[in-house]
């Protein structure tokens, strides 16, 4: 049975949380063993990554370019049976000390055991809904 958008909701939240605690337990306990992730071009950490060894790679890659940093979830949009979109404003002081204020948006697809199989990293929420759109459709 594919999760709610409740359910959905949920897993990226915690996501969220667990990145804003620095618990990298947490974050990887919520994606299957073969997630793919995705990062734009845009992106500091961009390319595509796979399993629990890549999101390390790149979620590290990202938070290797902060002193500090915080996310907080500003909307979410539930695509379809399996997606979700979350806006997120993301601030923090970068390595050289410089402060960062930025918006963002990710796209989670969601298995039914509610663990996320795919992870994208998007500059724009319009972006992130036509991916996960896009995704929706092909199944």
């Amino acid at each position: 049975m594919a999760p709610t958008s409740e359910q959905r909701r949920a897993l990226a939240q915690a996501g969220m949380d667990a990145f804003n605690d620095g618990d990298m337990g947490r974050m990887v306990a919520a994606l299957t063993d073969d997630v793919e992730v995705y990062a734009s071009p845009e992106m500091v950490n961009a390319g595509n990554f796979k399993g629990h060894d890549g999101f390390v790679s790149w979620i590290t890659a990202w938070t290797d370019a902060w002193e500090e940093v915080t996310a907080a979830v500003t909307d979410y949009v539930a695509i379809g049976d399996r997606h979700v979109v979350t806006s997120v404003h993301q601030e923090g002081r970068g390595r050289g000390g410089i402060q960062v204020s930025m918006d963002l948006a990710f796209v989670f697809e969601v298995t039914d055991e509610g663990r996320c199989s795919y992870l994208a990293m998007l500059p724009t929420a319009e972006e992130a809904r036509r991916m996960a759109e896009e995704r929706e459709a092909e199944g």
